[in-house]
This record gives C-alpha cells, structure tokens and sequence, in this order.
C-alpha cells in the first residue's frame, strides 16, 4: 500500500465530490463521503476517481476543443477527421498533465466527454484510443495515483483493445484502490461494448474476463475487491450473443466459480451473509443473460449455472442440517437467496434442455424459497436433499461430484 495519494490542499477541492456506487444488478445506489486528509489509501483512490466520474459543465477556453458529432458518430475515420481528433487532445492534453486536481478534472471530463453523450462510434473510439495512447502514457509515467485514475477513466469510456490492456495491467497494481478502480472500468468497458458494439477482439475481451476472474479466485482477496470483481463480471454477462456469444458465456462460467467456491467453503457455524449478498446479485444477472429468449448459451455454461444454483441452496440446507439457520422471522436473506438459486435453476435446465434437445415440459419450479417462508423446513430439507444429494439424478446427469452440496 501507497501513502497519501494527496497533500492537504488538493483534498479539500477533491472531498467536494461524493462517490456515488451503483450495483448494476439492484440499481441500488449508495453516496460515499471522505472529509479528512487522513483516510487510507483506498478511500483517497476513490475520492479521485469520484472527481474524475463526477460530471460538471466545461468550461472551455478554446472554441476549437469540441467535437462535431459528425466525427463522433462517423462509421470511418478520415484524414480530416483524424486531424479534429488530435487537435482536441492536443487542446486538452496540458490540463490533463497538470498537478492541479481541478484543472485535470476538466480535462479528463472534457477528453471523456465524446465518449459519454451517446452514439460514439467503433470507428470513432478506435481512432480516438489511438490518439490518445501519449497522453494516456504520460499520464501513467507520472507514477502518481491520480495520474493513474484518470488514465483508467478514459480507457474504460474508449473500450477498445488497448485500452482493455491497459486496465488489465492496472489490476496489478500495488495500490487496493488502483485495483478497484481497474476492475470498476473493466466492467464499464463492458457496459459500453454492451451499448455502441464492440470495438475490442475477443481474445482482449476473454483475457479481461480472465483477469477479473484470476482477481476474484484468491482466498486472499479484499471483500470490497471481490465484491467489485463479481459485479464486474456479472456485467459481462450481458454482452452481446451476436458478437460476443462466447465471452458472455465466458463470464457466466467465471462468475459461478468465483461464487460457487466461496460458498462451498462456508462452514454451517459461518455467518453466510455476505457471500449470500454477493451471490444473490449475480445469480440474478446470470440468470437474466440465460432467460433473454434472444440470447445464446454454451452447454458448459448452463451446466456451471446450475452447479452455482445447487450452490446457493445448499448453504441453507446445509445450515438447516447443522441446526444453525435462524428461525422463520429471521431468515429473510436465506428465503432471497434461495429464491434466486431456484430462479437460476429453472433457466439454466430450461437451457440445457434446449440445448440437448431434451424435453422441457419435464423442468418444474422448485418451492423451497416458500416453504423456508412457511417455515416447513422438513419439506424443503427433504426435497433440497433428494435433488442435490449425493447420486441424484440431477448430480448424475452433470457428472457433480459427490459431497458437492450435501455433506
């Protein structure tokens, strides 16, 4: 971990903007404060990029450092257009370099600004990161953490190969909040791939997934991180199944590992609450890319789906077994997280049978979320326990090894 990112005059113009985090699942928003020069590393990381994020009206001292939207939107990118491009980095690239946190502000704001409003093309962003690709260089030679942050901020905006290399570097980076905020822009990345096309390859697209992925594998990690890593993912997720079929697959199977293994390492005299928290918000973006009529799946990425739904209601029923899952009027977080393991379930056989030709009239809703609400915990231990059991035919069929959800 690094130092103060800041000195005790730059703080008081960064601690003037709150960080607002939102879960791309819930939509759940939360406003995050820092008001003292001496928080942690982290929480000054964030306040920098909270600066960067928060977006202000420009004022712009050259009239020549906008854009034509013609060139924002164009499919190709001429030799008059390139030169516009360039001319308004070149406008904005001394503010950006500056060591006063205002006047970098501006600029980041201004240089992302192209990228935000809405029909940037692939062309444009392509050209656009190739342009930008000094700046972003100096930026990250500056070797500060604000410096960093805000080269991370445009490159999650261009969402384009290098510019997912870079913020793959950066989540090696020795700094916490460098990380978070890395694996943040990897998930916006996606957000624009998701919204204007892609404008990366998807192999820079399946090594993004696969960093997030690696984050998110240590035991190690920080809660905040992990918890970043899985929104991270749960948003790709959604990529497009014209484009990117593959890699929204990619990050299905990804994100039922990361989950799946914490859960199964939980203990029944563990308290689950987090990682159930967790897992409730990605099963319900897995399960959203699953059931999208429109969308393709891979079999393996149905059959990890399903292992991550056996998963979640297991945990339950295991705490049930142990005789340490709370009483009916306490177990509200189990009774959601059941019900988004059993939701998962439903689409991801629904899938598998699509998939394999099989059946669908056979694929029933399970009840458990409503008899654990009941509080007919005998029932749902009995069915939970006939269809994750050891030699099940649900284990059978997916080949689940044995102890897998009920021991």
């Amino acid at each position: 971990m690094t130092g103060h990112l800041f000195d005790d005059k730059l703080l008081p113009i960064l601690n003037e903007y709150p960080l607002p985090v939102q879960c791309p699942t819930t939509g759940k928003r939360t406003v995050i404060r820092f008001n003292s020069p001496r928080r942690s590393t982290i929480a000054q990381a964030f306040v920098c990029a909270a600066a960067l994020l928060v977006c202000t009206p420009i004022a712009t001292a050259q009239s020549n450092a906008d854009l034509p939207r013609s060139t924002i939107n164009a499919i190709s990118i001429g030799s008059t257009q390139h030169t516009q491009i360039n001319e308004f980095i070149q406008a904005w690239s001394e503010r950006a370099l500056s060591d006063k946190a205002q006047d970098t502000k501006r600029a980041i704001d201004a240089l992302t600004k192209p990228l935000t409003g809405g029909g940037a093309s692939v062309a444009f962003r392509q050209s656009y990161s190739i342009s930008l690709t000094p700046l972003l260089d100096e930026l990250k030679n500056k070797g500060t953490i604000g410096a960093t942050i805000a080269s991370l901020k445009i490159a999650g905006d261009l969402a384009t190969s290098p510019s997912a290399t870079r913020v793959r570097n950066a989540m090696k980076h020795e700094d916490l909040g460098v990380q978070l905020f890395a694996v943040s822009r990897a998930g916006q990345i996606f957000t624009t791939t998701i919204a204007y096309g892609p404008a990366m390859t998807a192999n820079d697209t399946n090594a993004l997934i696969n960093a997030i992925d690696k984050l998110a594998s240590d035991e190690s990690i920080n809660p905040e991180l992990f918890r970043t890593c899985v929104r991270a993912l749960s948003t790709a997720t959604m990529l497009s199944s014209k484009d990117m079929g593959n890699e929204r697959s990619h990050a299905i199977i990804a994100l039922s590992q990361a989950i799946g293994s914490r859960l199964r390492g939980l203990n029944v005299s563990d308290d689950p609450s987090y990682t159930q928290g967790i897992a409730l918000e990605a099963a319900g973006a897995m399960t959203a890319s699953i059931a999208d009529i429109s969308s393709s799946t891979t079999s393996e990425a149905a059959k990890e789906a399903i292992g991550l739904s056996g998963d979640i209601i297991s945990i339950t029923l295991r705490r049930l077994l142990g005789k340490t899952l709370n009483p009916v009027d306490r177990r509200d977080l189990a009774v959601r997280s059941v019900q988004a393991g059993e939701n998962l379930l439903y689409f991801a056989l629904k899938k598998d049978a699509e998939l394999n030709g099989s059946g669908l009239g056979t694929i029933n809703p399970t009840k458990f979320a409503d008899q654990l609400t009941e509080g007919d915990d005998r029932k749902f231990r009995n069915g939970a326990s006939s269809l994750f059991g050891d030699g099940s035919k649900l284990c059978r069929r997916f080949k689940f090894v044995n102890g897998r959800f009920v021991r």
